[in-house]
């Protein structure tokens, strides 16, 4: 069963209008494979050798860290890497040890592994120490994946809004108070419903004059980039004549993020 261990590094779930990214990523670190799932219409990069897991992107993101409870789960991931590469899995006590870590790691053991090692407790998370403040190439890249610009129309009153929003798990609702302080603007809401929370701003002028510079000076790469042309287009609009280019900017909802058709 040890022996059948296996670690890996996988950056998931990007839609395949982002694959070109991910080419890019690739030669970045110079490692990996870039994939297409078309019964899931996704792209992913990923690195599965214990070599290139040791000696490139373990350093990178020592080097780099994140600021997610997902660093808690990297840093018992790089030591699971370390046990690997040392063969230490192929010990009895050395395997054990990995299921303690594997139990606590995302989701934890899967049902399969569970069933077969009763029993397994995870053990206690690392904390995760946020920057006093936030790095603008950081936030823009962690924007690219996990923010989104939207446009809504009420259909009351034919009020027009903006809203752009980042999105996290509620337990990382000090990293979402970061991008408060980042952008001197906006708020933080907790679903009471979900366990997800947002860093959001709805009011135009704070995002044509905070959040928009910004994203001019350190831009977006994915494919998420062109819904962000699309909303300073529609913002442009309503800056110029409000509610009487709503048409205009109809057509422009039309064709952004899940709605794009190229």
């Amino acid at each position: 069963m040890a022996s059948n261990c296996k670690f890996f590094c996988e950056a998931r779930n990007l839609h395949i209008k982002d694959i070109d990214i991910l080419n890019k990523i690739k030669p970045f670190f110079e490692v990996g494979s870039v994939t297409y799932r078309e019964n899931k219409n996704i792209c992913v990069y990923r690195v599965s050798k214990i070599e290139d897991l040791v000696n490139i992107i373990i350093p990178h993101f020592n080097s780099y860290p994140l600021f997610t409870l997902k660093n808690s789960d990297y840093k018992l991931w790089s030591k699971v890497v370390d046990f690997i590469s040392k063969k230490e899995h192929l010990t009895e006590k050395g395997f054990s040890t990995i299921l303690t870590y594997y139990a606590s790691i995302n989701k934890g053991l899967s049902p399969s592994v569970s069933s077969s090692f009763p029993g397994i407790t995870g053990i206690k998370k690392e904390s995760v120490i946020l920057p006093d403040n936030l790095n603008p190439n950081w936030v823009s890249g962690f924007v690219a994946g996990d923010g989104g610009f939207s446009i809504g129309i009420r259909k009351k009153t034919s009020q027009i809004y903006f809203r752009f929003q980042v999105t996290q798990h509620s337990r990382d609702i000090s990293l979402m108070n970061l991008f408060v302080k980042f952008f001197d603007c906006g708020k933080v809401n907790i679903r009471s419903q979900t366990d997800r929370c947002d860093f959001y701003v709805q009011d135009y002028l704070h995002i044509d004059n905070n959040i928009l510079p910004h994203f001019d000076k350190y831009p977006l790469y994915n494919a998420k980039s062109l819904d962000l042309v699309d909303f300073k287009k529609a913002l442009e609009l309503y800056k110029e004549r409000g509610r009487k280019n709503i048409d205009e900017i109809k057509l422009i909802i039309s064709n952004m993020n899940s709605k794009r058709d190229k």
